[in-house]
């Protein structure tokens, strides 16, 4: 009996820490700047420093721009960035649409 118990709490831990998870991905997913759909428009490229300096991890740590690169879609054109977790080592993209600089 207290073995079907043990085993019903660990598995809702393990649900409970799932939902978590895909709670945090779906909201860092409609962040600005997630995605190349959703990008952070700016005028000039200092706007990309300060935008990336107040950027966290999901567990917390500071965000640091770890690489850089551009793509262009049609007239369109974004800066790239690879952000890298201080605390746990997390990484991910930010998308800028420089469009406007080059105009």
């Amino acid at each position: 009996m207290i073995g079907i118990i043990l085993g019903l709490t660990v598995l809702l831990a393990v649900i409970a820490v799932g939902i978590r998870r895909f709670q945090r991905l779906r909201s860092a997913r409609r962040r600005p700047g997630a995605t190349i759909h959703l990008p952070v428009t700016v005028s000039s490229f200092d706007e990309i420093d300060a935008a990336v300096q107040g950027r966290t991890c999901w567990c917390g740590g500071a965000l640091t721009v770890a690489g850089e690169t551009s793509r262009a879609l049609g007239e369109r054109r974004f800066r790239i960035a690879r952000l890298v977790c201080a605390e746990c080592g997390r990484d991910e993209l930010m998308y800028f649409d420089v469009t406007a600089i080059f105009h």
